[in-house]
């Protein structure tokens, strides 16, 4: 497979009942043009996410949305009670496809009342469908038409980038490339609109001419590339599953942690900016544990740190863009562009 970017996402705020007709609105138009959606679904959909914030969560939430390959990803968040204990299994469905093992229509019964179509509804019009509740909130994922895949060799991967504004252009972007090893990269562009997108830009332009096999190297080209921009931060990661080790290299302050065996390392990286000056940084990569059930997640600066993962209980077991839009939820700053990528090892999973 070849390198894949992740798509920035426009985030609508929900508060009132007008809100919902904006974002019915919002997708309506970009379903005319992506073909795998018919319009009549995607609006559906959305209504039903966007009504369910009014009318459940605490003070409304907020809808990301974005194109996906030939199709459109929405993922609903709020801050509301959450669903009662027990009403979703700590696993939901970690793959992000089919319902979760105790019927949607029940859990939507247990949050207070019918939904119009209800989330039993939304399920069945997703190609790919989770739920994460717990008493900070409850987030919502539903692909419709035909999204791009979002899992290879191994590994399934999700994420969110979000611009400053809620719209427009994101200094950050982020790309993988699945084969026998998988590789990752996420630059954060100094500062943010659209001379940090075009930094990001060049990093991951030459992320896609040659996916790393060795992050090091990948870095110098990436600095190479990004020269005449105004520069940025840069991650790079490369797993090998024969030697259960991932190698990482870091530059700025672009935060990272891998998940295996029970255990958290924090990924470190170091001070500098790449793309400024004549010569690229200099380093090797580190090496760092690896295995089966193994999560990456990564997070640019507009994402407050620390992170604790543990702290929400089953949400590794749920889909990765999941993951990533509950992080979002939860530690945006809301004075950058924001992004979060979750990488997941599959060969943990039951059959």
């Amino acid at each position: 497979m070849g390198a894949l970017s992740g798509q920035v996402h426009q985030c609508h705020l929900v508060r009132v009942a007008e809100d919902v007709g904006a974002l019915r609105r919002a997708v309506a138009a970009m379903a005319a043009i992506v073909d795998g959606v018919r319009p009549g679904h995607a609006e559906l959909v959305a209504t039903e996410l966007a009504t369910n914030l009014t009318r459940h969560a605490t003070s409304g939430g907020h809808v990301l949305l974005r194109r996906a390959g030939n199709g459109i990803e929405l993922i609903a968040a709020d801050d509301g009670p959450g669903l009662p204990p027990g009403s979703l299994p700590a696993g939901g469905n970690g793959a992000g496809t089919g319902p979760p093992s105790v019927p949607v229509q029940d859990a939507v019964s247990m949050h207070n009342g019918s939904l119009g179509v209800g989330l039993a509804g939304v399920k069945r019009l997703a190609h790919d469908f989770d739920c994460y509740s717990g008493p900070r909130g409850t987030v919502i994922l539903a692909r419709i038409g035909a999204p791009a895949a979002a899992v290879a060799g191994g590994f399934r991967w999700g994420g969110v980038d979000v611009p400053l504004s809620g719209a427009g252009e994101s200094g950050d972007a982020w790309a993988v490339a699945a084969g026998q090893r998988f590789s990752v990269a996420m630059v954060d562009g100094l500062g943010h609109g659209p001379a940090a997108a075009g930094a990001a830009a060049a990093a991951i332009s030459a992320f896609h001419a040659a996916p790393p096999g060795d992050p090091a190297a990948y870095l110098r080209r990436a600095h190479e590339a990004m020269r005449g921009t105004r520069g940025g931060v840069l991650t790079a990661c490369e797993i090998d599953p024969g030697r259960d080790e991932l190698s990482y290299i870091g530059v700025g302050n672009i935060g990272g942690q891998v998940l295996v065996g029970g255990q958290c390392q924090s990924l470190a990286g170091r001070d500098g900016v790449v793309g400024a000056g004549l010569a690229p940084p200099q380093g090797r990569a580190a090496r760092y544990r690896w295995g089966p059930g193994a999560t990456l997640v990564l997070a640019s600066d507009g994402i407050r740190s620390p992170w604790d993962l543990p702290a929400y209980p089953g949400l590794l077991r749920h889909c990765p863009a999941v993951i990533a839009a509950t992080l979002h939820r939860d530690l945006a700053r809301g004075t950058d562009d924001a992004s979060v990528l979750v990488v997941a090892d599959t060969r943990g999973e039951a059959q």
